[in-house]
């Protein structure tokens, strides 16, 4: 009898955790996830004076057709390159576009170079490579991110690609699809309104995301906001 009560007690409890789980995995996937939005201590919109802070001491460069300005740094192993773009020539603070990846020694082009960053990552953290870690060095498993861990973190991508060896997830939201929490998240990255004109703050109301790995390693990755009136991606 002791037995009996014993078995129904663990298929009950078995039960109930496929139960939960099962609903917390569909949940995951229908949820929409929010946005990334910081990368090393860069930060899409929000506060330009924060910003400014950490690119004051730096030229940027104009590339595009639209002059915006972009700043460009290596990191402390010259072995990664990220880009910080800015909203226009009058707003050099505002970042409205960050992107890194990976470079070899073949890559000769001229940057900042920020010694006190040995990866650049983002805040779930996503970043390049591979990096020392306790669980890579007792068990080793080796330390990095890999399309599991977006979609664990970010759910299913819009778009996923693939040509069997490289692999590209894409995000976006805008007002069609922001759920609650992302809509907070970018509203955040917009001040509160001011007059017209070059100091008027713009309203942000979509997001790109793209993440691209070569075997499975990250290898690159973009982040990006867009005004109404601006192009799809800076990228």
């Amino acid at each position: 009898m002791k037995n009996i009560v014993s078995k129904s007690a663990f298929y009950l409890l078995a039960f109930f955790i496929f139960t939960n789980v099962s609903n917390f995995s569909a949940s995951a996937q229908t949820a929409r996830p929010v946005p990334e939005l910081t990368v090393s201590g860069f930060r899409l919109g929000g506060d330009e004076e924060a910003a400014k802070q950490l690119l004051q001491n730096y030229s940027p460069r104009f590339e595009n057709e639209s002059s915006q300005p972009k700043y460009m740094f290596y990191n402390e192993y010259g072995n990664q390159v990220m880009t910080v773009t800015a909203y226009s020539k009058e707003r050099p603070f505002l970042i409205v576009a960050i992107e890194v990846f990976a470079v070899g020694k073949s890559y000769q082009n001229r940057h900042y170079q920020l010694k006190d960053k040995s990866y650049f990552e983002t805040e779930s953290p996503f970043f390049l490579g591979t990096r020392p870690s306790a669980t890579s060095m007792l068990f080793g498993a080796a330390n990095m991110t890999g399309p599991k861990e977006i979609i664990k973190k970010k759910g299913a991508p819009d778009k996923d690609e693939s040509d069997g060896k490289t692999r590209i997830l894409r995000y976006r939201f805008d007002n069609a699809n922001l759920g609650e929490t992302q809509k907070i998240k970018l509203q955040e990255t917009s001040a509160k309104s001011s007059p017209a004109g070059n100091n008027a703050q713009p309203v942000f109301t979509s997001y790109n995301a793209e993440y691209r790995f070569v075997k499975n390693e990250l290898r690159r990755f973009m982040l990006s906001i867009q005004t109404a009136d601006s192009a799809a991606t800076a990228f």
